[in-house]
Formats: C-alpha cells, structure tokens, sequence
C-alpha cells in the first residue's frame, strides 16, 4: 500500500521541558510525537497510560500507540483528547520514530531523558545499562 502524499517518514519524539505546564499536565514517562505546523505551533501526540494497560507498559510502546495516532488517516489524525497543538518552547526534541517500522532512533543522552523517562524504559531503548 503506497502512502499518503505528504505523508511523513518519521515522527519527531519528544519530552516536555521541564519548565512547561505540559510537564506537569501530562502523565511523567509519556511517550510524546509530533511535527511542525506550518503555523509554527507543533501538533502532539501523547500516550501516558494512565489506565495501565498491559500492553503500553514500555516507552517504546507508548511511542508506537501515540504515532498510530498521529498517521491514523493523516493528516487529520485519530480523534483524541491525547493531542494538543503547542508552543515549540513546551517540548525538547529527543529522537525520531520512524513511520513505517517504527524503529525509534534517540538523539539526546540518558541524562537529558532520565528526569521523565524511567530507567527501565532507559535500558529498553539501549541508553543505559542494566544495572547489576
């Protein structure tokens, strides 16, 4: 099946920065995509698990269910409270989420991630060690 045109390849990941009111309104270890608006705004997608769903218990599955999201008939997205459309100042860029495999690629070291993602998700995504 051929994509969409204008479709993206890949989704940029995110965090909130630690100053913003999106690190406080959203659950901590959301997985967060998105992309750049041509208003300038950045359109998100967020997946916290708040209900503690077995199947989103890693970071990395987070990620998969919030650009499922983001690419459900893109561009108008999957009808959800988990999008906003923010200030590029709310959120850091922290790597990438390819769309078709969903391969994730992160750019920023364990330090710049460790305060809002989990150790374990950390040693998941082969930033980190396991310790002991």
């Amino acid at each position: 099946m051929r994509p969409h045109v204008g479709e993206p390849q890949q989704l940029i990941l995110y965090v909130p920065h630690p100053e913003s009111r999106l690190s406080t309104e959203l659950a901590r270890g959301s997985a967060i995509v998105g992309l750049q608006l041509v208003t300038g705004q950045i359109r998100i997608y967020y997946e916290g698990n708040v209900i503690g769903a077995q199947n989103l218990k890693r970071y990395r599955e987070k990620a998969v269910q919030a650009a499922g999201r983001m690419l459900h008939r893109y561009p108008a997205g999957y009808p959800t409270r988990a999008r906003q459309d923010v200030d590029p100042r709310e959120v850091v860029e922290v790597g990438v989420i390819d769309a078709k495999t969903n391969r994730i690629d992160i750019s920023a070291g364990p330090t710049d991630l460790s305060w809002w993602v989990d150790a374990e998700d950390l040693v998941d995504l082969g930033l980190i060690q396991k310790a002991g």
